[in-house]
């Protein structure tokens, strides 16, 4: 009896450690997953910091990259804003504009015709020198064609007929919204000054108008103005030139 009951305990003895061992062997597997899943992790979240911080210093260099290059750009828009107002300013001071630049086209035009540059230049040079006028003015009037009327009538001369006087204006609309025969002196109208052997000048323009002619050594003065409806009126006057 004693020896089963000795036995007995000693199986009971081994189940106990067996359970104890599995038990341990259990916790020392667990124990071993969570020190991988610990391990793991933490590789990862380093993986993943060192990653984030590369970002980082790339857009940070990027930023400060594009930072320069926006500073850069200002210098470049303000360098460019002071040229333009340069340009501005050369372009407002030099090219002509207005009455000037009607002169400049016109000694151009003339230039470009044949006419010498130093007798334009003369010319020029002569304008401010104030000539001695008869003080007799001549006043002629003509009637002015229009698209409507090209008949007789026409034309004046002066300077003993060294200087003919033509002219062509729009054609006037009356209340009803009809065109008529005469010229409307309301609008503009192109003056043609024509000398013996067919050179001729022009001036156009609303009136009155005003244009001179050189014949010989004498300069004509002519200033034109509306007069009876369908007339124009032209005077003219002798000066020394220059």
């Amino acid at each position: 009896m004693t020896l089963g009951l000795r036995d007995s305990r000693n199986r009971r003895r081994r189940r106990i450690w067996a359970g104890m061992a599995k038990v341990l062997l259990i916790l020392a597997g667990i124990g071993a997953l969570g020190f991988y899943a610990y391990h793991t992790g933490s590789k990862l979240a380093e993986h993943d910091v060192t990653a984030l911080r590369q970002d980082i210093d790339q857009l940070t260099a990027t930023n400060e990259t594009l930072v320069t290059e926006n500073d850069t750009l200002k210098e470049d828009l303000a360098k460019a804003n002071r040229e333009a107002a340069d340009w501005k300013g050369r372009y407002e001071r030099e090219v002509p504009t207005g009455e000037i630049k009607q002169l400049t086209d016109l000694v151009g035009e003339k230039a470009r015709a044949g006419v010498p540059v130093d007798r334009l230049a003369f010319l020029i040079g002569a304008a401010g020198n104030v000539g001695a006028c008869d003080n007799q003015p001549v006043t002629k009037r003509f009637i002015v064609p229009t698209p409507l009327y090209r008949g007789a009538n026409s034309s004046v001369g002066f300077a003993d007929g060294a200087v003919t006087v033509t002219a062509l204006g729009a054609s006037a609309v009356n209340e009803g919204g009809q065109v008529e025969a005469w010229f409307d002196p309301a609008q503009p109208i192109t003056m043609q000054f024509t000398l013996l052997g067919g050179e001729s000048t022009e001036v156009a323009g609303k009136l009155p108008l005003h244009h001179s002619v050189l014949v010989g050594e004498s300069e004509y003065r002519f200033t034109a103005i509306a007069g009876d409806r369908g007339f124009l009126s032209v005077t003219a006057d002798r000066c020394k030139f220059p």
